[in-house]
């Protein structure tokens, strides 16, 4: 069984679609769709509960909503996606398996694109995105993270952390073997980028994994990102 956790926030106009586009999956493998809801102030649970499990964390970060998600799940594979995200056609799942199965592998995870904009500046941002994930073992959570659960388990899973969980798990992962690229590519919106300003936005996100790096918690960058966010000066996420 592969259970596939979705964390959403005020996602009404995407998650319908994502929740979709998994059921039309030609495949023979068990699936468990849990969506882990923050608090939506929009009808993101209603449309999500025709077709998945939907659990509701009214105060949760995306941390703690994959983490619960996790906690969840029967399956011996997880695939952790992103509301906004557009599969690829077909049975992805068969290469997944054939990926994690490889013994040097402790993770995979798809090639990012951005389908509603194809600007010079998202394909750099493509191109970036996919060679850290390559070659630095740095995954983000738009980038459609797979794994065996008993690998996810032995790295500690995700932290309830509100800012830079998928890096915190990926520096565990990357420990226990290599990152697997399949070959097919996952969508994602550029919405956050347009709404906040191309470079603005892209220089801020670099400007927070910097403080990261330097040492700055999770917790406060989180503090400094949604003052910020509420004066309107960046995306929203």
């Amino acid at each position: 069984m592969c259970s596939i956790i979705i964390p959403a926030l005020n996602e009404e106009k995407r998650i319908g679609g994502l929740l979709s586009a998994i059921k039309e999956i030609p495949t023979t493998l068990e699936i468990e769709i849990i969506v882990v809801d923050g608090g939506s102030q929009d009808r993101t649970v209603e449309c999500a509960q025709a077709d998945s499990r939907v659990e509701i964390l009214p105060e949760g970060n995306r941390g703690k909503q994959l983490a619960y998600g996790a906690s969840l799940s029967q399956g011996e594979l997880l695939w952790f996606l992103h509301a906004d995200s557009q599969l690829p056609k077909g049975d992805v799942f068969q290469e997944m398996l054939a990926i994690l199965q490889a013994k040097k592998c402790a993770a995979g995870f798809f090639p990012l694109c951005f389908y509603d904009n194809q600007q010079w500046f998202f394909r750099y941002l493509q191109g970036t995105s996919n060679w850290r994930a390559q070659y630095l073992g740095l995954i983000f959570g738009d980038q459609g993270l797979f794994l065996w659960k008993s690998t996810y388990q032995q790295a500690g899973g995700f932290s309830e952390v509100p800012l830079m969980e998928d890096w915190l798990l990926s520096r565990q992962l990357r420990k226990l073997g290599a990152f697997c690229r399949h070959s097919q590519s996952i969508g994602t919106s550029a919405r956050r980028f347009v709404d906040g300003g191309k470079w603005r936005t892209h220089f801020h996100m670099h400007y927070l994994k910097l403080r990261f790096l330097l040492g700055v918690s999770p917790e406060k960058l989180a503090s400094n990102y949604h003052r910020e966010k509420g004066k309107g000066k960046w995306s929203k996420k």
